[in-house]
């Protein structure tokens, strides 16, 4: 497995521990002292469960996994380009640290900076789902001549 694959799935097994061990935890303070979670947190949990665990397992997989475009990019033996796929690690990761950052900072103080991490991490992580489809659609788009 590549590096850069290695990362996508090292960090996706990172956020897979926290997203379960902090729904554990909500899940007895709820029982113990019936305490409710605060609605920032459960979506932080959710945020760092859909896109840290299951979307990067995802998505470096897919850029392991899916058909080769041979001839291109012999770095990596015709599976992507080398720098964009770091570009959708780390807008995807860093729009994430921003999210956790910035959501709680927002939910109690609506302090106006704390809206502008939340709009960078948005737009981070829209880059990445972006850049992810460009270079993924290349690898799974039917060659024909002509079409897309």
């Amino acid at each position: 497995m590549p590096p850069v694959i290695r990362l996508f799935v090292k960090t996706s097994l990172f956020c897979f521990i926290i997203t379960f061990a902090s729904g554990a935890l909500f899940m007895l303070a709820n029982a113990i002292w019936l305490m409710r979670m605060p609605r920032d947190l459960l979506l932080l949990h959710a945020h760092v469960g859909f896109v840290g665990w299951l979307g990067l397992m995802v998505m470096g997989v897919a850029l392991w996994m899916f058909p080769l475009m041979k001839g291109e990019h012999p770095e990596t033996k015709g599976r992507y380009h080398l720098p964009s796929v770091y570009g959708i690690y780390y807008l995807t990761v860093g729009g994430l640290a921003l999210r956790v950052a910035g959501e709680p900072w927002l939910w109690r103080t609506a302090h106006p900076a704390a809206r502008f991490l939340l709009i960078l991490s948005a737009l981070a992580q829209i880059g990445g789902i972006v850049l992810f489809v460009i270079v993924i659609w290349r690898r799974v788009r039917e060659v024909t001549p002509g079409v897309l």
